[in-house]
């Protein structure tokens, strides 16, 4: 999650600079790291600085009034230990502080392609202020300070709905990894997540997970599961969602996975977007359609 809106909303990943690296196409922004900046972004995230990271955060105000505003704050609980091993921390310097959401390795041809929020990796043009951010490297299966594999970040896919205009409902980004130092791609490892795009979008029960720096600093891997309803707020793009009831699932969770349960199976559908303290704690979910639906498939085929 991120600044003002969001608290670390960053640019087009560090030394990238936009109008040379960054090539717009059918609405879709693509940024190459080359190998030399993956090489540095490994090297950088020492334990000392992963201990040390601040959660990146997307709060949004939302309204608290009505039946909803009375549930109970206890949808929260511990993921369990083999529970969503595709799901882990996405490390980031902005602007000198380092910081860190949540992504997940999501089902692609390459085996290499992980989902989170774009706020996480990219500051929209309209917002030219913004920090600036580097040095992305995913660690898989983050559990208190110990992973699965670490993982450089070689492409980022976002649409220009997001980098043009930070439009709230294309708040989501598909980057796609590097291998890591024994070869191995992020799918070698874990389980990576189905996805769906364009489900109906509030059908189902309805799983967020994430790293909240306000449960046990971060360290390990959070749920809040319940029903969903369309977002009360309108925002350009597609509609988002929120789950009610979810109690400190703030700072660091944003980009985590949200799952959702269908007749014929579970999904990743879209992702954590911001976190407001209303209603006993209020997660902003995207939703994910066609636009959502290219921007993967190109991060599944740019290798």
């Amino acid at each position: 999650m991120a600044p003002g809106a969001f608290l670390l909303l960053g640019p087009l990943l560090g030394l990238l600079s936009p109008a040379a690296k960054a090539q717009q196409s059918h609405g879709f922004v693509d940024v190459s790291i080359s190998e030399d900046q993956q090489k540095t972004a490994l090297a950088y995230w020492t334990p000392a600085r992963m201990a040390s990271a601040l959660a990146a955060t997307g709060d949004q105000d939302l309204p608290t009034h009505g039946r909803d505003g009375m549930l109970k704050p206890d949808r929260v609980d511990p993921a369990g230990g083999v529970e969503m091993m595709s799901t882990g921390r996405l490390f980031f310097l902005a602007n000198g502080r380092d910081s860190y959401c949540t992504a997940n390795a999501v089902q692609s041809a390459t085996k290499s392609v992980i989902a989170t929020a774009a706020h996480c990796v990219q500051n929209p043009s309209n917002r030219p202020n913004g920090p600036r951010i580097e040095h992305l490297v995913f660690l898989a299966h983050y559990r208190n300070g110990e992973w699965s594999g670490r993982f450089p970040v070689r492409n980022v896919h976002t649409v220009t709905g997001w980098s043009g205009n930070g439009d709230a409902g294309f708040d989501f980004a598909f980057l796609s990894l590097g291998r890591d130092n024994y070869g191995s791609r992020i799918g070698d490892l874990v389980i990576e997540s189905p996805v769906r795009f364009a489900a109906p979008p509030t059908l189902g029960n309805f799983y967020a997970y994430g790293y909240p720096n306000a449960i046990g600093g971060g360290e390990l891997p959070q749920k809040c599961s319940g029903r969903a309803t369309e977002s009360p707020i309108f925002q350009p793009g597609p509609e988002l969602r929120v789950v009610r009831g979810c109690l400190n699932f703030s700072g660091g969770a944003s980009g985590g996975p949200v799952m959702q349960t269908l007749p014929d199976g579970t999904y990743q559908t879209g992702n954590v977007k911001g976190y407001s303290p209303g209603a006993g704690g209020t997660v902003t979910m995207t939703y994910w359609e066609n636009a959502a639906h290219g921007a993967w498939d190109r991060a599944q085929h740019d290798q």
